[in-house]
C-alpha cells in the first residue's frame, strides 16, 4: 500500500472525520499534547502511542488545508540531499561541497592540513570522503566516513 492509498483510507475512517480545518488541527493539537505530558512524566510508551495516533490526524489536517503529504515529503527530502555537507579530499585539495554545489578548496601542504581537515569535517558536521586517484587518471580507492577513522573501500 502506497501513501496515497493509506491517506484515503485515513480520511475515510470515522475516528479521524473532522469537519474543518480548524477541528483538525485542535485534535492533531491535543494528541501532540497528550504525547509531550506522557513524556514529561516518563511514561515513554504511552507517549508513542499518543504520537503515532498524531501522525493520521496531521495528515487529514495537511488534506483539509490542501496540502499534499507526499508532494511535502518528496520536497522535504530534496531539500536535505542540497544542504548535505561534504568534504572530498583527492590527491592533496581539499573540496567542501553542499549538495551538487563547490564552496570552497584548498591545498593540503603537511599531516598537520590534513589533521586539520579531519578536525573541521568533524567540527561542521560533513561527510568526509578521501578519493585517492592513481597517477593515470582511473580510480584507486576511496575512504567514506567522518574522522580519521575512515574505512578503505574500494572503487
Amino acid at each position: 500500500m502506497d501513501l496515497e492509498e493509506a491517506l484515503a483510507r485515513v480520511c475515510e475512517d470515522q475516528r479521524y472525520q473532522a469537519k474543518s480545518p480548524l477541528e483538525a488541527i485542535k485534535a492533531l493539537n491535543e494528541e501532540v499534547t497528550e504525547a509531550l505530558i506522557a513524556w514529561l512524566r516518563g511514561n515513554q510508551t504511552r507517549s508513542r502511542e499518543e504520537i503515532t495516533e498524531a501522525l493520521p490526524r496531521l495528515l487529514v489536517a495537511m488534506r483539509l488545508l490542501g496540502i499534499d503529504p507526499v508532494a511535502v515529503l518528496r520536497q522535504k527530502a530534496l531539500q536535505v540531499a542540497q544542504r548535505q555537507r561534504m568534504m572530498c579530499i583527492v590527491g592533496n585539495r581539499v573540496e567542501v561541497r553542499v549538495g551538487e554545489e563547490l564552496r570552497g578548496s584548498w591545498t593540503i601542504w603537511s599531516e598537520e592540513d590534513l589533521r586539520e581537515v579531519h578536525r573541521l569535517a568533524e567540527e561542521f558536521d560533513c561527510q568526509l570522503v578521501h578519493l585517492d586517484e592513481e597517477p593515470n587518471g582511473e580510480g584507486g580507492s576511496y575512504y567514506y566516513g567522518s574522522g580519521s577513522t575512515s574505512p578503505k573501500v574500494p572503487r
